[in-house]
């Protein structure tokens, strides 16, 4: 072998003790008070660079130990520590004026290494603190007294919680906490072990955890003690491979000896190997003196008899016996060597029924729970979606009502629209650069399925290359889609539900199930949620002109009138009628008077301000409220608007030309009641037509 140059042994020796040269930098760099509150500027992007670099590195290293990944070697092991104590070092320092109050920070931390670690790793943070304060007093930026008062405050919290974590009341309360742990992932493992979970991802992640499993082993814990007494046995225990059938492990037992081995124990130890067969129950009587063949005992021998019974396991049904998993086992033992008579050994198999009984309702138990809570989060999502009116919160309450059920990364609500649809609603991955899309119902997944009326893709994945809008939106990041047509009462298809997730196998059947009667309930709310907004625009827009109508005119006045009144701003009221229009009805008719209405009306709505409000007030009159606008600019705005209705040329056999007239009445100057500004408005209309028409007339001329 090559023996390592010094560049070569330099190099590892850098790789290895990178981070411990890291964090004696920084200590050197805290001793010298770089990190002093009244730093240079010069220093300070080094220093900023430095602390960042120093953070990042122990927050790594505490990722890579909260993960199981201990380091083997020394300055793996040290260099977390230093690391964390010359960060503390660092913000004590930084705080400034606060430093004083912050000390608690360092304390605590010294305090909490020296419990926590083995004296030959907890020496080195304390070595490098005790460098650190000393460079600061050596560098004059703290007194001798500071530094003693510093080092006996550490010393003195370090202490006592040394003490506290040697009390007796603390460790009976982590020992406590240590069982229930314990305790919580048995449960959780014994309850895969039987079954007792979901077979799939859950519906709802918040379901609770292992109840049933909680039940059963109090439950079995009873019946192996009851069994025990009656019988004057020495141990009945309870055997169940693990889910991969690699390993039995002993789930409960009740037993007078104290030399019990827990396990696990591999698969056919012992007696054990020999119901792997064909055989459901095993009776041993005498037993010889030396017997060695329950693995949960760790000396040989003080068993005169045993009985070892299959616990039946009904998920496994009628199989073979070839085809048959490994299931539990009961095993009984006692110190007497005569023979087990008929009526033990039919108290032994109906307790392994019993057991079997026990397992297969708590399955049940969980089964139905899992449901109940899926379904009561199902009610609670259509309850919200049923309580809303109006598009925007049937989209809202719609897209609440999926996130509850199940875990997404896109949601996207698609409505058609003739021959095309587009995307009203979308959150998630590429949301931003979808909504308002549109797209055309016969490319992508999402057009299949409001063809088809049917779900898809199958199998609730997606693979590519199949586009799912269309062929520019593939999204090969996504592992899991479901296209859901939203269907009302089997009829056509309005539009279409879509889900999908990064991660494949996330939209099980149940998931689908629950999905398509969500997406039936959407379809009738949008469908009622489409027609609500119909009949309030009919109830509020004029059906001829697409303008407001004149109920939703004397609203809508009340309330700009009530703003401007707060705000003491200023507002203009004009009234406008279309001259000699009955003449114009009365030659050309009134189809073309109707065509002669809509075109003003659009002249109208295009001319005036998003702020301001156009409405029919009634025939061929109009109203305009200017808000924020006094009599000269309601002036400016009707010569605007009197100008295109003029230049306007209708067709009907000849050309034919329109005017219109004006009276403006505004607040507060002409008035500061609704009934009045409106009066006033009227009579300079009236003013308007009286004097030639075609032409403006305001409130203020005409008194």
């Amino acid at each position: 072998m090559k023996p390592q140059s010094f560049k070569d042994k330099a190099i590892r020796f850098a790789k290895t003790w990178r981070l411990v040269i890291l964090a004696a930098i920084g200590a050197f760099a805290v001793g010298t008070g770089a990190f002093d509150f009244n730093f240079t500027v010069t220093s300070w992007y080094i220093l900023l660079l430095l602390g960042v670099f120093i953070i990042a590195a122990g927050l790594l290293d505490i990722a890579h130990r909260l993960k199981g990944r201990l380091p083997a070697h020394f300055p793996a092991q040290i260099q977390g520590p230093l690391l964390w104590t010359v960060t503390a070092w660092m913000l004590l320092r930084m705080s400034g004026p606060y430093s004083k109050h912050s000390i608690i920070i360092p304390a605590g931390f010294i305090a909490w290494l020296v419990t926590t670690y083995p004296p030959k790793i907890f020496l080195f943070p304390i070595l490098f603190a005790f460098i650190m304060e000393a460079g600061l007093t050596i560098t004059g930026q703290q007194p001798v007294a500071e530094l003693a008062l510093n080092m006996l405050v550490y010393g003195l919290i370090t202490v006592l919680l040394v003490f506290f974590a040697r009390s007796q009341a603390y460790r009976k309360k982590l020992a406590d906490s240590i069982v229930r742990a314990k305790k919580k992932s048995d449960n959780r493992e014994y309850a895969k072990d039987l079954g007792i979970t979901a077979s799939g991802p859950s519906i709802l992640e918040t379901l609770p955890e292992f109840e049933a499993i909680e039940n059963i082993t109090d439950s079995f814990d009873l019946q192996l003690e009851l069994i025990r007494q009656a019988l004057i046995l020495t141990t009945v225990a309870v055997l169940w491979p693990d889910i991969h059938g690699r390993e039995l492990r002993l789930r409960n037992i009740s037993t007078i000896r104290k030399d019990i081995q827990p396990g696990p124990y591999p698969i056919g130890a012992g007696i054990t190997g020999a119901l792997l067969r064909d055989r459901n129950e095993i009776t041993l009587a005498p037993v010889k003196a030396n017997f060695s063949g329950l693995p949960y005992y760790i000396k040989k021998g003080g068993v005169g008899s045993l009985l070892a019974v299959n616990i039946l396991d009904n998920l496994q049904g009628e199989s073979s016996p070839a085809d048959r998993k490994i299931s539990g086992i009961l095993c009984v033992d006692r110190t007497e060597k005569s023979d087990w008579n008929e009526s033990e050994l039919t108290i032994l198999k109906l307790l392994g029924k019993k057991l079997s009984l026990d397992i297969n309702m708590g399955r049940q138990l969980y089964t139905m729970n899992r449901e109940r809570n899926a379904f009561q989060q199902v009610c609670i999502g259509l309850r919200e979606l049923n309580s809303v009116l109006g598009l925007e919160p049937v989209f809202d309450a719609s897209i609440k009502a999926v996130t509850t059920l199940v875990q997404t990364d896109f949601i996207a609500i698609s409505l058609l629209q003739d021959e095309y649809h587009s995307i009203v609603r979308a959150e998630g991955l590429h949301a931003k650069n979808l909504l308002g899309l549109e797209f055309s119902k016969n490319e992508g997944i999402v057009g299949q399925v409001m063809k088809i009326n049917r779900s898809l893709p199958a199998g609730a994945e997606y693979r590519g290359p199949a586009p799912i809008f269309s062929k520019e939106q593939r999204f090969p990041d996504f592992g899991s889609l479901l296209i859901l047509p939203l269907q009302k009462e089997k009829g056509d298809s309005i539009g279409a539900l879509t889900v999908a997730a990064r991660k494949p196998g996330v939209f099980t059947r149940h998931h689908r199930d629950i999905l398509e009667l969500i997406a039936a309930q959407v379809a009738i709310k949008i469908d009622l949620a489409q027609a609500h907004e119909q009949i309030n625009k009919i109830a509020t827009i004029d059906g001829l002109t697409n303008l407001a109508n004149h109920r939703t005119f004397q609203h809508a006045f009340d309330v700009m009138l009530n703003r401007a009144q707060r705000r003491s701003d200023h507002l203009c009221l004009i009234l406008c009628d279309i001259d000699y229009f009955k003449r114009t009805n009365d030659t050309y008719g009134h189809p073309f008077g109707d065509q002669a209405l809509k075109i003003i009306a659009e002249t109208l709505a295009e001319t005036v301000r998003k702020v301001d409000l156009v409405a029919r007030y009634g025939g061929e009159e109009f109203a305009i409220i200017l808000e924020d606008s006094n009599e000269y600019g309601g002036l400016e705005m009707a010569e605007r608007i009197r100008k295109k209705v003029e230049a306007l040329s209708l067709h009907q056999d000849n050309t034919v030309n329109i005017t219109i007239s004006f009276g403006l009445a505004a607040f507060p100057d002409d008035g500061d009641k609704k009934s009045l500004l409106i009066d006033h408005a009227d009579q300079a209309l009236y003013k308007a037509k009286t004097s030639g028409r075609n032409c403006i007339k305001a409130w203020s001329e005409i008194t």
